[in-house]
């Protein structure tokens, strides 16, 4: 076992982690409430992600979008947006519980890519209040896998890279924070069994 007996913050992503969805349904099922083709919800979303995860469309310009492309300015499109997201989304109830045992030793916080969209569905669900603190790409105008959001992340729990341990899906995301000494979990979602035992080879104690 490798023990690192100086780790001080867990870092974890949010979706495809902590929350799981199927943002294809939310997207259809948005589209047709509001009087849209889904394709045109779904091609907005492929066209402008970059720009929604770095914060640079907000949410106000995501109504007006839907609006100008025939949405029914009538309706409470972020009522319909939210309903639909919570809808098609499962919480990771049982990691909740690890990281809420976690965060009695470590400081647990969130580094994640999102976008407003999904911002106020996180937001909703009560999310962050599981966590110490949350770094978010649509915030701070930076985005995985830049080293300086990661740095952010470390700098809210005041810690060095050495002493961060990072839990993502995707291996294009763990890969640039082994690069900057951050020690990572590739995590496969639900399988919580499996992030134990890499979090305990890690010296980490749950």
């Amino acid at each position: 076992m490798e023990n690192y007996q100086n780790i001080k913050t867990i870092i974890f992503d949010i979706g495809g982690v902590v929350v799981h969805s199927d943002f294809e349904a939310v997207y259809s099922n948005f589209a047709k409430r509001v009087g849209l083709p889904p394709e045109f919800v779904i091609g907005y979303y492929k066209e402008k992600v970059q720009d929604l995860l770095l914060g640079n469309i907000s949410l106000e310009q995501f109504w007006k979008d839907m609006i100008s492309a025939g949405a029914d300015p009538k309706l409470d499109l972020r009522n319909i947006w939210i309903e639909e997201g919570t809808k098609n989304r499962e919480v990771n109830k049982e990691l909740l519980g690890i990281i809420k045992e976690l965060r009695k030793k470590y400081s647990v916080g969130v580094l994640t890519n999102l976008t407003p969209t999904r911002l106020i569905l996180d937001e909703k669900m009560d999310l962050y209040s599981h966590f110490d603190y949350a770094v978010l790409s649509c915030k701070e105008h930076l985005k995985k896998p830049d080293p300086a959001f990661y740095f952010l992340a470390l700098k809210a729990a005041s810690a060095e890279p050495e002493e961060a341990i990072y839990v993502d899906d995707k291996e294009s995301c763990t890969a640039p924070a082994e690069e900057l000494g951050i020690k990572s979990i590739l995590y496969v979602y639900p399988d919580n069994t499996k992030l134990l035992e890499s979090l305990t080879k890690l010296g980490v104690s749950v």
